[in-house]
């Protein structure tokens, strides 16, 4: 099937429109096959499981799904699928991405079958479908969370409401129990984590009454910072400012916990030498007090203080303040939960569009760009690097982003020596990571601007080749964050090198097609430049030789035309007529001459040749010219095959009744544009004379497009770089 310019990336467009839209896996599943098969008009469209079991299809009744067919084409053990009423069809499998493992299958009745764009779109709508089920999964996964969150809250409120029933017996625990409820409701609306540490500080100083009640989420370096906190009305004092930091190395409350991953408590003897945070309670003139861990996914993540007026603490309040911890912990989990998906989200759109750029086989140098970009902008990251090694040990810096200014620009070159991570990567070829640069020396870790900065570093490699490092940096915080998704200062995220080996995948595709376009490139040029150095040589030889031959031959019937005697008297006729026939014969291979290679051209110019063959066009043709005198020979030999095809497709195919011919060379470009008034419908694989003239435009470094809509003309430009 013939496909107009532009219609793959309409049809994906289109599908991606469609697939995103759907509202579960498994919906974006059926309507993916179904759209597919609409886009390639196909009967029979199936996903198809690593297991052989059929994830969605259509082209099939609902109770007739050949299971077993499906699965030996995906499989690879047959090529051919039976359709309902067209009999054995071929099929094309292409790989799905998600579900791991998966194969789409399609097949089609009719002759022919996928041509090359509809084989590309077909695997472009796959890696769609791979990226919508992926994403699909998450969200129900998502929804399956907050559900059952749901359900934990309505146990919870179940429960609630039959022990209000012994509220006379149990008031302490009712009032406990509405406490709980409190945040159990307000943990279950999901709202940022802040204002559930808050809520619950409050309502734990309120319940055990209490004269204050501080949160303390732990950082690095034995020190907490305050991230929620909550004084009795009555109190004279005030607890810790949130956002400050604390030192709690030898704390007896906040460090205490931190060694010992278990609660304690202090009384009015032992209060006074208890340290910073005890010192924060008795300024409170308060007397005694307890600490107790909050643990995220079995990680210890921060302390619940609080301070009691009398000399002992409440003799439970440990026991009941976990409770509230337990909720501490669902509310921090579901953020961290719900912050996963939208970072995974970023990511995936991140890789997507440093994807697109390669697909599109932009030059590498705005891949580098845009990688280190999508690089800085990750959770928890400051700035983004891409470093090429050299072969004398040292590395370039390719492509930088950020918010802080390293002293790294780009084109500066360094020595892999001391410690860094791109040394690091240098050394083993494998992935590195610095949680810190203190001690560290070198080159590269003299410029760091803090020893607090970390980094991580992916490699590069190409092939078996180790080319580069693609580096991310993260700066210390000067301010403590009352955030309670913040992790700790200066620590990049564990999962950091996988994350950034994603990005150096894609770089190291990204130079590899380069590579392989650049050699294509140069094959054709050499392919080209040989094939008009043999037209070259055929020309010349025909004029010096055989065309020389004949002319002479011609003149020497001619001296013997006027020479003949009279009798017999038709002599001189017949001779006349062989040197007619013979100056056409000339006349004809000086035209094979020409086509072979336009000596005309080298002898005078592009415009001069082009105003000879707009002078011997069989079609009325005007000619603009706005170029220098000569341009590069690359360029000026393929714009003249250009225009002559051009004009000769427009006398034997166009039916066309003008043709315009615009040559202009601005800012570096030399632009080529013939237009007809024909019947239009050219494509490049109609024939080999536009095949070749791609052939020829591209192995100049040029770009060559048609512009044929079917009753409209045909359009043919031609750009070049003027430099290389």
């Amino acid at each position: 099937m013939s496909v107009p310019p532009g219609w793959s990336a309409q049809k994906l467009a289109e599908f991606l429109a469609a697939v995103s839209s759907f509202a579960t896996e498994a919906a974006a599943a059926a309507g993916a096959v179904e759209r597919v098969a609409e886009s390639l008009d196909a009967e029979v469209v199936a996903m198809v499981s690593r297991q052989g079991a059929t994830v969605a299809s259509i082209g099939y009744p609902e109770d007739a799904v050949p299971f077993a067919e499906l699965a030996a084409v995906a499989r690879g053990q047959r090529d051919e699928l039976t359709v309902p009423g067209s009999g054995c069809c071929a099929a094309a499998v292409v790989p799905l991405e998600h579900p791991s493992g998966a194969r789409m299958v399609l097949a089609r009745s009719g002759p022919g079958f996928l041509s090359a764009d509809e084989l590309g779109l077909l695997h472009a709508m796959a890696r769609v479908t791979s990226m919508t089920l992926r994403m699909r999964r998450y969200i129900d996964d998502e929804r399956a969370l907050r559900k059952e969150s749901q359900r934990q809250s309505n146990e919870n409120a179940h429960l609630l409401a039959t022990l209000t029933d012994h509220q006379a017996q149990l008031e302490r625990l009712a009032d406990e129990q509405a406490a709980l409820r409190r945040v159990a409701t307000l943990v279950a609306r999901q709202p940022a984590a802040g204002e559930v540490l808050a809520s619950v500080t409050e309502e734990v100083g309120r319940l055990l009454r209490a004269g204050m009640t501080q949160m303390l989420r732990y950082d690095a370096a034995d020190t907490a910072t305050a991230v929620a906190g909550w004084t009795a009305p009555e109190v004279r004092g005030e607890g810790i400012v949130l956002g400050t930091r604390v030192t709690v190395e030898r704390d007896a409350l906040a460090g205490f916990v931190l060694r010992e991953r278990r609660a304690t408590r202090m009384n009015s003897r032992s209060l006074a030498a208890g340290g910073p945070t005890a010192d924060h309670v008795a300024r409170c003139g308060l007397h005694s007090a307890t600490a107790s861990p909050i643990e995220v996914e079995g990680q210890l993540w921060g302390v619940m203080i609080a301070g009691w007026p009398a000399s002992e603490p409440p003799p439970d309040a440990e026991s009941r303040i976990a409770e509230f911890a337990q909720l501490v912990a669902t509310s921090i989990s579901n953020a961290h939960a719900r912050a996963e998906v939208v970072r995974l989200a970023d990511e995936q759109a991140a890789l997507r569009r440093v994807a697109t750029l390669v697909a599109k086989g932009e030059k590498p140098a705005r891949i580098f760009r845009r990688v280190a970009d999508e690089i800085a902008r990750i959770s928890h990251v400051d700035n983004g690097f891409v470093l090429r090694f050299e072969p004398d040990d040292t590395t370039t810096v390719i492509a930088s982003s950020g918010r802080f200014d390293i002293p790294m620009p780009v084109g500066s070159n360094w020595p892999l020596e001391g410690e860094s991570v791109a040394a690091k990567v240098f050394r083993t070829g494998r992935s590195a990571r610095m949680d810190s640069y203190r001690g560290a020396s070198g080159p590269i870790a003299d410029v760091i601007p803090s020893a607090g900065f970390s980094a991580v570093g992916a490699p590069i490699v190409i092939g078996d080749r180790l080319w580069g490092v693609a580096s991310a940096m993260t700066a210390p915080r000067s301010e403590p964050s009352t955030d309670a998704e913040a992790v700790p200062p200066a620590a990049l995220p564990v999962d950091a090198e996988d994350r950034i080996a994603k990005f150096a995948d894609l770089i190291a595709i990204a130079i590899s097609n380069a590579d392989a376009r650049e050699q294509l490139t140069a094959s054709r040029a050499r392919v080209v430049a040989a094939s008009d150095e043999a037209r070259r040589r055929l020309e010349r030889n025909l004029h010096d030789g055989v065309q020389q031959g004949l002319v002479s031959l011609a003149l020497a019937l001619r001296e013997a035309e006027s020479m003949a005697p009279a009798d017999p008297p038709d002599l001189p006729a017949k001779i006349g007529r062989i040197v007619d026939g013979l100056t056409a014969v000339l006349e004809e291979l000086r035209e094979i001459s020409r086509g072979l290679h336009p000596a005309i051209l080298s002898e005078g110019g592009l415009a001069y040749a082009l105003r000879s063959l707009a002078r011997r066009s069989a079609v009325p043709t005007t000619l603009n010219m706005h170029v220098p005198d000569r341009l590069p020979e690359r360029v000026e030999v393929p714009a003249y095959y250009v225009v002559s095809e051009a004009l000769t497709n427009a006398a034997k195919h166009a039916q066309a009744s003008v043709v315009d011919i615009d040559v202009a060379a601005t800012n570096g470009i030399a632009r080529i544009v013939v237009r007809d008034d024909g019947i239009g419908g050219a494509q490049i694989g109609q024939g080999s004379g536009l095949i070749g003239l791609v052939d020829r435009v591209e192995a100049a470094g040029g770009e060559f497009r048609i512009i044929s809509p079917p009753g409209e003309g045909t359009s043919l430009l031609a750009t070049f770089p003027l430099t290389p």
